[in-house]
């Protein structure tokens, strides 16, 4: 059952258009978006795009109704070879522990197809939310850096990378490891069309050239993603 979260634990550290509340703007009732909980999926041999991603959509519709905040999802386009990403928000460990507990007294049912090929979970924390609007595009930008650094030397040198970012795009949301496969800072940018995306790739180099190409940021890997926003 998709909506079913089995994630690999790992060694704890600290949207997509995340729901960003402007200056003055912000009431208690709001949800804060504190953590989000992202799925990756892959197209078998054989499987039909347009069937697993009317599947996807049921699936972050049924997230919302069991609790979550805002659910939204990607599609491919270029990098990697995941064919869909969702994610939904959430505030606190208390809410997540409510939704899931209350799933897991659910029966689960054992005549569900498997539509999709590879899939992983990951639940990570929104430390910037400077992506406003929900555009067209998005740009994922992923890094981790050297295991010999210490957790406070990785999120300075993430911050480095993801200032340059923030600037090139007009801004950006970064998300950090949590619980899941990957220990890593992830970058999201918007994009309206590949014209814009050429400007800001343009912003992205010059930035790069002028103030980064000689720092020592102990980067140990680092892949890009684009995707398309699917509408619900």
């Amino acid at each position: 059952m998709i909506k079913k979260i089995s994630f690999c634990l790992m060694a704890m550290s600290f949207t997509l258009s995340a729901a960003h509340h402007e200056g003055g703007d912000h009431h208690a009732d709001m949800p804060e978006n504190n953590f989000v909980y992202i799925s990756t999926y892959t197209m078998p041999a054989g499987g039909k795009i347009a069937t697993l991603k009317k599947s996807l959509q049921t699936n972050i519709a049924t997230l919302e109704k069991d609790g979550y905040n805002a659910c939204g999802m990607l599609q491919h386009q270029f990098g990697g070879d995941r064919a869909f990403m969702t994610y939904c928000y959430f505030d606190s460990w208390e809410q997540f522990a409510e939704i899931n507990d209350d799933l897991d007294s659910t029966p689960l049912g054992g005549s569900q197809k498997q539509l999709f090929g590879d899939h992983t979970d990951k639940l990570a924390a929104v430390v910037e939310r400077n992506l406003t609007k929900p555009t067209a595009y998005v740009l994922e930008a992923k890094y981790s850096f050297g295991p010999y650094l210490t957790d406070n030397e990785k999120r300075a040198n993430a911050k480095i990378l993801f200032d340059a970012y923030d600037t090139a795009f007009g801004g950006c949301n970064m998300t950090e490891h949590f619980w899941g496969p990957e220990m890593t800072w992830n970058f999201y940018c918007g994009y309206d069309s590949y014209a814009d995306f050429a400007v800001k790739v343009e912003a992205v180099a010059v930035i790069h050239e002028e103030e980064l190409a000689d720092m020592k940021l102990d980067v140990m890997n680092h892949s890009d993603h684009l995707w398309t926003r699917v509408t619900k």
